[in-house]
């Protein structure tokens, strides 16, 4: 049994520093805080570390005896089926997480790689404003199509299966180039206020870290596929200052 314990032991120190790495990958590069409420993915991470940190170990300790043969191809058994369970999950959480944050009219919308269909993803190769990045989300903004049977088309999509124009990255436009006109749509800081009364702490600290006084401020909704947020702008420029995990409307 002191042997089956120490194997297990070190399984699960080996198995724990592995998760520590997924961690750092997913929060860090992949889900940058707090967009991590808003996709729901908290709990998803946390099952998944917990079944592969747990049962790998755990196993090991039911199986590990030096006397059998096939001591050896049970242990990589083992570690081949906690390394598939572990590859499977990064791959969904790779698919889940933020690749873009659109600015749509007055509200930003959060696009997963999941979103997009492959169709759309070949109709926007030429678009340089489509290509995500590996480490947090894009931030763009909608360019609406000129052509008027192209919006209704889109339009009718919508009500039909929910795929609204942020899931057309081949209309991804530069932030900038739309968030003047957007700006006239933006809500006051006074409103976050309202809507979130215990909140009041957080957002006197979001106000303090922009260098700006409150007035100078603004937000738009942000909606998410768990909960919905608010991102704090500059009123002059539309800059990006912070996404507060709060109720936006």
């Amino acid at each position: 049994m002191a042997q089956r314990l120490r194997a297990a032991g070190i399984h699960l120190s080996l198995s724990a520093l592995l998760a520590a790495a997924v961690l750092a990958l997913v929060l860090l590069t992949w889900y940058p805080q707090p967009l991590p409420q808003l996709l729901g993915v908290g709990s998803i991470l946390l099952i998944m570390l917990g079944v592969d940190v747990v049962l790998g170990p755990i196993f090991t300790l039911i199986v590990f005896d030096r006397r059998k043969k096939r001591l050896a191809w049970d242990l990589a058994t083992i570690a081949a089926l906690q390394l598939a369970a572990l590859a499977y999950g990064l791959y969904t959480l790779h698919q889940g997480r933020p690749a873009f944050v659109v600015l749509v009219k007055d509200r930003f919308e959060i696009v997963s790689p999941a979103d997009i269909t492959p169709p759309d993803l070949a109709a926007a190769k030429d678009n340089r404003f489509a290509q995500s990045r590996i480490s947090g989300p894009t931030w763009v903004s909608i360019r609406m199509p000129d052509s008027a049977s192209e919006r209704q088309q889109i339009m009718m999509e919508a009500l039909e299966t929910g795929r609204d124009m942020q899931h057309h990255p081949r209309f991804y436009a530069d932030y900038d180039s739309q968030v003047r006109e957007a700006l006239t749509r933006a809500l006051p800081v006074s409103k976050l206020r309202s809507l979130n009364p215990s909140s009041g702490a957080d957002i006197d600290a979001a106000v303090a870290a922009s260098g700006l006084n409150e007035s100078a401020l603004r937000y738009f909704p942000m909606r998410g596929p768990a909960a919905d947020g608010a991102v704090l702008v500059s009123q002059a420029d539309g800059r990006v200052l912070k996404v507060l995990p709060l109720k936006p409307w």
